[in-house]
């Protein structure tokens, strides 16, 4: 069945630019929905990212994907979860007491704020892996694809919304899990020549083909000569 709303499956990661550029660019291309607000940009901006792109009602993925201690990450998804973001990342291999119980903090913190509980999705391997980068400095014998299933499972195990993992992987992922269970993709490429620092990459028709939930996509757009046509150009390849 087609997607009449394809631009609710497309996340805009912003990553790279200055605040005021990333406003600019998204009065630009008014169908954008999400952003996602990452590692760098939070950095350098703080909440105050998280409330530019509330008050102009878009829907925000928060990236900061956490990782330490139990106690620690449950602190921080409650204290997140009070912004009012959407999707909160947490890394899966921090293990299924530290998911479980930041996922109840998520809640918690949402609801002490009146808001809706954010999605709370594990991330399993970083897209910038290639699959001998991963073997030889893990120093493992597994497969990468079989190592993200092990993380996908103990995040779907664990009470999480989902997870985050190559196009590569989605197919398998979705098959071993309901459609309910988020699938959401970064390593998206219109063009394989141009990949960037990732290594396990698709276009998006075919992510979504395989069953991803959503996408993250942001060199593709943000460097685009044309950012508007190129979000328009990928929705209507996924339509």
């Amino acid at each position: 069945m087609k997607n009449s709303n394809p631009e609710d499956k497309i996340i805009l990661a912003i990553d790279g630019l200055e605040l005021k550029e990333s406003l600019s660019l998204i009065k630009k291309c008014p169908r954008i929905k999400w952003v996602k607000i990452g590692l760098e940009l939070f950095s350098r901006e703080g909440p105050d990212a998280i409330k530019a792109f509330k008050d102009i009602n878009k829907s925000i993925f928060l990236d900061l994907k956490f990782y330490d201690i139990p106690n620690t990450m449950r602190s921080a998804c409650y204290q997140v979860s009070r912004s009012g973001v959407d999707i909160i990342s947490v890394h899966a291999s921090a293990g299924s007491k530290a998911l479980s119980i930041s996922k109840q903090a998520s809640i918690e913190g949402a609801s002490d704020s009146n808001l809706k509980p954010p999605a709370l999705i594990g991330i399993t391997v970083l897209t910038s892996f290639s699959s001998l980068q991963f073997q030889n400095e893990f120093d493992t014998k597994t497969l990468i694809e079989d190592y993200v299933l092990r993380l996908a499972r103990l995040s779907f195990d664990s009470g999480l919304d989902g997870c985050v993992c190559s196009p590569l992987e989605v197919e398998n992922l979705r098959s071993n899990f309901g459609s309910d269970f988020q699938l959401i993709t970064p390593g998206i490429r219109l063009d394989k020549r141009n990949n960037n620092d990732q290594s396990r990459v698709m276009n998006a028709h075919q992510a979504i083909s395989c069953g991803a939930t959503k996408l993250v996509i942001g060199r593709p757009i943000t460097r685009s000569s044309d950012p508007n046509k190129s979000f328009n150009d990928i929705c209507k390849s996924i339509s």
